[in-house]
């Protein structure tokens, strides 16, 4: 129930011995592997995905996109010395090869920065989109060989956005959702959220 947000009704059908029809368990097996592939492939965003618009003078634009990314820290160094060297000092931050929406994060986008157990502490701009070039200055690059570029950072590890349950009430998506239930799916990999998601998370 923790690991996938799901309910009391889910688990029971679950634990139950099933029956000659197994409708419920083959719709929460369906449910879960799409929640899976949504939050954890690298396929196509299409739900969501920045529209082209057309300007005045008939040029294509592009919606900018919000992304908010988890990082984890280890012996060491902690999460908040990872994202205040990479970000904050060098301007750049690195993905591995199978980090959810890595093809699709691209110039003049936002993202910010969850430090583990400890809240959002800074966010950028994205100066120029992921590319296979390992930065010498990323722990373990051979693992986050995808560096990108960021310029106006915004860093306050003093004063984290806690992702609390009066901060998931605000969030769209936590829309539907109950915010004192599990959330860390929320946290667990770098995903797009919505504008109003990330100004409430950066205090913006």
């Amino acid at each position: 129930m923790s690991d996938y947000d799901v309910t009391h009704e889910d688990m029971l059908v679950v634990l139950r011995p099933s029956g000659p029809g197994i409708d419920a368990l083959a719709d929460l097996i369906a449910r879960l592997v799409a929640e899976e592939t949504v939050e954890h492939t690298d396929l196509p965003i299409t739900a969501g995905a920045p529209q082209p618009l057309i300007s005045e003078g008939g040029t294509p634009v592009t919606l900018r996109v919000y992304w908010l990314t988890p990082v984890k820290g280890d012996e060491e160094e902690t999460a908040i010395e990872c994202i205040q060297k990479l970000v904050v000092k060098y301007g750049i931050y690195a993905f591995g090869e199978r980090t959810p929406g890595r093809r699709h994060v691209k110039q003049s986008d936002w993202i910010c920065f969850y430090a583990n157990g400890k809240g959002v502490v800074a966010h950028a701009r994205v100066s120029a989109a992921p590319e296979n070039k390992p930065d010498q200055r990323v722990r373990h690059p051979q693992d986050y060989p995808y560096t990108l570029h960021v310029q106006d950072q915004h860093f306050y590890a003093e004063s984290p956005v806690v992702v609390d349950a009066s901060v998931r009430q605000q969030l769209d998506a936590f829309r539907g959702r109950d915010p004192d239930k599990s959330w860390a799916w929320f946290v667990q990999a770098t995903r797009k959220i919505t504008e109003h998601d990330f100004r409430v998370l950066t205090r913006a």
